[in-house]
Formats: structure tokens, C-alpha cells, sequence
């Protein structure tokens, strides 16, 4: 027998108790773990020493799940299957009480059901767990008989009986007023860090959120972002794996409850999270059933998500491991399964290192935060014929100053301008007004400070960027493009009226600007930034002429570069230049 450690008080240590003939077999369980394993490469892992061993793997974010993982079972045995190139594959054995004082007593209770959680996350997904189940009610019974042998049950129900008072309603009552069907978290990459949601697939659609104050049940929710009166039901059912910081709304989507921090609902909303789904991704990678079809438990993790770092989730000398594994890998996620088996618990590990054989285009490309132009704007006093500067101070007034800074005007001016500013010869007479934005309307302002009669006009939707003006046939007859807070780009005259002609653009991602004119075989195109692409339409809008998918699309800031007549070059995420012909 070889005895090696880091530590000399270690190696003294095992061979006293060699001497002594004590061993790890005389741990309360272990006989159990050892015979329920099979292979040569096994690892056993003692459950109640989490507090011990999971801050020296993880840092303090991660490390503080360790009250569960010590709940979850006494002994944790894991049998390497495979352990090579391709990954690994594993499969887990746990020791548990049948007094209920393990979580896995509470997973044994439950009726296997099938999980859609990889359905409702996005692909950048850093992390997620699931309990798909058949009845709510089983499981409820079973967590509390499980809170109930820590000697916890009291504090749960004081927790329940406080959210009635502040709801009206209780947590079980309202899970069971639901019929939940399978809940879980996920932690994903937002803006500048990681937010959270918890998601609720739900039986009971017409179910009423806000019980006897208004008659609306989800469904008429959808999807917008809502105020979430119900934060920590979830937690207090479930589990603290539930807990989130930010529970303050929600959305609902495909009968699926998303409820978290503002930032991370408006993922939902705003359609990046369902973009390209986790199953999406999987199917991608030629692993669609990754996750059990029918379970009790799933857990995800996929270390090449998060784009900050693995340094922030794992200390040394497990980030190296981790480093390694997915070395060269495409992706090489983390799974964890619980079903049920003929011979009871049935759970798999793998961590297998993938090719993906077709992607769309990286979380990280993404910017969605849209620049709004603050002024002050060039414009041409055309009495004068000198430039002046047109601007909205702090009070709110607009403002018109010599460029030398001299004030010619200030009015009082309600809402907030929307980045442009541009002159236009209404009259068609020499004498140049100022156009610009504000809320649902454009307004026309002479270089005297009058509001143009017929001024201003409402567009019936609320202006996030624009107007951008265009003279197509250089007779004053102007057109003006602008960028809705729907992210829509509307084509309008100065009447508000569209061209009979104009089809509404609704890009399938967060547009970052107005529209680009390209003229190429004297036809005008439209290219339009989105987050992560740019996209190509026809002067009448409409559908996009360009639709490359994966790394074939173009990124969002490459130059359209005009070729001939009818085609022009642009850059692709897989560093290619590609030739789009224009019909």
C-alpha cells in the first residue's frame, strides 16, 4: 500500500488507524457505498464532510451550496465508465436514509416525469437544475417530511404563513393552484455579469396570479415584464437552491413562468434567451438527449458559458482540471441525472468534449445597449448661412446657440429629444427648419424657435432613435426613417403617413442604430445593426435579403462593400469574406 498526501499529518494519521485496524469501512454507510459499485476506477465521497471539502474546490458563491450537497445523501459513490478523449462518463450510486433526513428520500418519492428545461433556457446557459414531476402534492409532502427530520418544519410554516399575509394566498396553496409541473434555475451571462431565474412549467394556465384583486390569469400576461408579487414561493417550496437575490418580476412564456431581477426577465422579453435554446444547442453538438427524457433531477453545467472567467467559480487546483478537460473542446458541459432504475436510484454524470457542428453566433459578440445621440447637433441657419448648434439642456429646453456660443433661442420643451436632429426645407422656399424626435412624435421647429403649423405629428408608437431624413428624388419631398422603442423601423413622409409601398422591418435581435442607405446598381438597400449581425433589406423593407445562419452570418460591424450592380462583400464570423447578391 502506497500513502500519498500534501500533508504530513495526514500520512501519519492513516497509519495509525491502519495499525489500529480502523478504517473508512467502519464509517456509518460506506459498506453500502463500496458494494453498490462495480468498476476499477471508482470515486467515494462522504456527503456530511461538504462543509469541508466543497470551499477548497469552489470559491464562497458556489462553495455556500454545501449545506445541500450534505443533505443530499451520506455517501456519494461515483463509477468511472469512461474516462478518455471523448469525456466523461459515469455512473453514481447514493447511500441515503429512508427516514426522509436525505434529499435523495425526497427524489425516491416522486414519479419520474419528463423535463423541458432545456427547452426554455438559452444556449449561453451557465448553469441549471431542474425537478420535473407529476404531482406537485407528492413532492410537497416529501420535502416537508425531509424539513421536518432536520427539526425545521416550524420555522417553514412560520415562512409560509408570513408570504400568505403579504399575498393572500400560501406557497403550497399556490403551487398547487398552478399544478406545477417541473421547476428550476438557471444562471446565465446578461450585460456585464450573471443573473438568475427561477421557471415554473405550469398545468394550470387560466390559473389567477393576483388572487382577488384582478381577474387575469397568466396567459394574459404574455410576454411582457410584469411585477412579481410572489418572490421566495419558490424557494420556500422547493428549496433554498431556489433562492434568488432578485425576485422583483416575471413574464410568461409558452406555459413556462420566468420570475427574477428586471435584467434577467428582459432577456425573455426581449427574445435573447429563446433565440437559440440549450435543446437547440445540444441537438447542435449531436447530443439532443442530453438530459433524461424522464427524471427526477437534472443538473447542468457548462464551464465554457461563462465568458468572465471559471477563476470566479473554481479554485485551484480544480480550475486547472476543468482547464484541461475542455481544452480543444467545442463545448463539454457538465450533466447530472436522477431517475429511477429496476434496481432503485438510477444517476449519471458525464462530461463529455464536443464538437459542434453548427452554431449561431457567440453570446459574448452581443451589445443590445442602443447609443442615443446627446446633441448638441450641427444644423444650417439658413439666414445666416452659418452652422449653428441645436441641443436640450439640462432643464429640458431646447436650445439653438452660434457655434461660437452665443444663445440665439431657448424654449421650454416636455420629453426627451431622440438623438437626431436634421433641417429640412418644408416650404420649399430656401428656409431651412429643424426636425427632430421626442416620445410618439416628430416636430418641425423654424430658426426662429415657432413650432411649423401642423406640428407636432403623432407616429402612434413611441420614437427610440430618429428621424433620419432622405430627399429620394431632390424635389423636398422628404422621408423620414425612424427606430421604435418596439424595435421596429418604420419609413414615414412628414405627414406621418407610410408609403403604400412600406413594409414594416422587426429584425430578429435588438437593432443598435438607423438604418445604413447603400445605393448598388442605382437601387437603394437598407442595412440594418443588430446585436450580433447585420442584416440587408429592400428599399420597401420587409424580410431581410441576407439569412446566414451560424458563424456564416455577418458580423455586426462589417462594411457592406459595394461589388458590381446587383452584389456586395461582407464579413462573416467565421473570418470569411462572402458576396451577397442584392435582387
Amino acid at each position: 500500500m502506497i500513502l500519498a498526501s500534501e500533508s504530513d499529518a495526514l500520512v501519519k494519521s492513516a497509519v495509525r488507524h491502519l495499525q489500529k485496524g480502523i478504517s473508512v469501512m467502519d464509517a456509518s454507510g460506506f459498506s453500502d457505498a463500496a458494494s453498490s459499485v462495480t468498476g476499477s476506477d471508482v470515486i467515494f465521497f462522504s456527503n456530511s464532510h461538504a462543509k469541508m471539502l466543497m470551499p477548497a474546490a469552489f470559491v464562497k458563491k458556489y462553495a455556500s451550496n454545501d449545506s445541500f450537497v450534505a443533505d443530499f445523501a451520506q455517501w456519494t459513490s461515483v463509477d468511472l465508465a469512461k474516462f478518455d478523449a471523448s469525456g466523461i462518463h459515469a455512473s453514481v450510486s447514493a447511500v441515503f436514509e429512508d427516514d426522509a433526513s436525505d434529499f435523495m428520500s425526497v427524489l425516491a418519492r416522486l414519479q419520474p416525469a419528463t423535463s423541458g428545461i432545456s427547452q426554455i433556457i438559452p444556449s449561453y446557459t451557465v448553469s441549471a437544475v431542474s425537478l420535473p414531476m407529476k404531482n406537485i402534492q407528492q413532492y410537497t409532502a416529501a420535502y416537508q417530511a425531509y424539513i421536518d427530520s432536520k427539526q425545521s418544519l416550524h420555522v417553514l410554516r412560520n415562512k409560509h404563513k408570513a408570504l400568505e399575509a403579504r399575498t393572500g394566498i400560501s406557497p403550497e396553496d399556490f403551487m398547487k393552484r398552478l399544478d406545477v409541473r417541473e421547476v428550476g434555475k438557471a444562471d446565465f451571462v446578461a450585460g456585464k455579469g450573471m443573473v438568475s431565474v427561477n421557471l415554473m412549467r405550469i398545468g394550470r394556465q387560466d390559473t389567477l396570479i393576483f388572487v382577488g384583486t384582478e381577474n387575469k390569469s397568466f396567459k394574459d400576461y404574455s410576454p411582457s415584464i410584469h411585477v412579481w408579487p410572489y418572490a421566495s414561493y419558490v424557494s420556500s417550496v422547493f428549496g433554498k437552491l431556489f433562492e434568488l437575490k432578485d425576485e422583483s418580476c416575471f413574464t410568461y412564456i409558452d406555459g413556462w413562468i420566468v420570475s427574477g431581477s428586471l435584467e434577467a426577465v428582459k432577456q425573455y422579453v426581449e427574445g435573447y434567451a429563446l433565440e437559440y435554446t440549450l435543446q437547440e444547442y445540444m441537438a447542435d453538438a449531436g447530443q439532443k438527449d442530453m438530459l433524461a427524457s424522464s427524471s427526477v433531477l437534472n443538473a447542468y453545467f457548462s464551464p465554457m458559458s461563462y465568458t468572465q472567467g471559471n477563476k470566479d467559480i473554481f479554485k485551484t487546483p480544480l480550475l486547472k482540471a476543468v482547464e484541461v478537460m475542455c481544452e480543444d473542446a467545442d463545448y463539454c458541459p457538465v450533466i447530472f441525472t436522477v431517475s429511477k432504475g429496476k434496481r432503485g436510484m438510477d444517476m449519471k454524470f458525464q462530461m463529455p468534449r464536443l464538437t459542434i457542428l453548427k452554431t449561431k453566433a457567440p453570446e459574448h459578440e452581443r451589445d443590445t445597449v442602443v447609443v442615443i445621440p446627446q446633441g448638441p447637433f450641427r444644423v444650417k441657419n439658413s439666414g445666416t448661412g452659418k452652422m449653428n448648434l441645436f441641443y436640450q439642456n439640462s432643464h429640458g429646453a431646447i436650445c439653438l446657440q452660434e457655434e461660437g456660443g452665443k444663445g440665439i433661442w431657448g424654449i421650454p420643451f416636455k420629453g426627451k429629444i431622440c438623438g437626431t436632429a436634421q433641417t429640412v426645407d418644408y416650404y420649399a422656399n430656401g428656409k431651412l427648419q429643424i426636425l427632430f424626435g421626442a416620445g410618439n412624435s416628430i416636430y418641425l421647429i423654424d430658426r426662429l424657435g415657432h413650432y411649423v403649423n401642423g406640428f407636432p405629428v403623432d407616429l402612434g408608437k413611441e420614437i427610440l432613435l430618429g428621424p433620419d431624413v432622405y430627399d429620394f428624388n431632390g424635389a423636398n419631398a422628404y422621408n423620414i426613417m425612424v427606430l421604435h422603442k418596439d424595435n421596429t423601423i418604420e419609413m414615414y413622409n412628414l405627414k406621418g403617413r407610410k408609403p403604400s409601398s412600406w413594409k414594416t422591418i422587426a429584425a430578429p435581435e435588438t437593432v443598435k442604430a438607423l438604418p445604413e442607405r447603400v445605393v448598388v446598381g442605382g437601387n437603394t438597400f437598407w442595412v440594418v445593426r443588430t446585436s450580433i449581425q447585420t442584416l440587408i433589406y429592400p428599399f420597401g423593407g420587409g424580410n431581410a435579403l441576407t439569412s446566414f445562419k451560424g458563424d456564416q452570418m455577418i458580423r455586426p460591424d462589417s462594411e457592406v462593400r459595394v461589388m458590381d450592380s446587383v452584389s456586395v462583400s461582407v464579413d462573416c464570423y467565421d473570418g470569411k469574406q462572402r458576396t451577397v447578391t442584392l435582387k
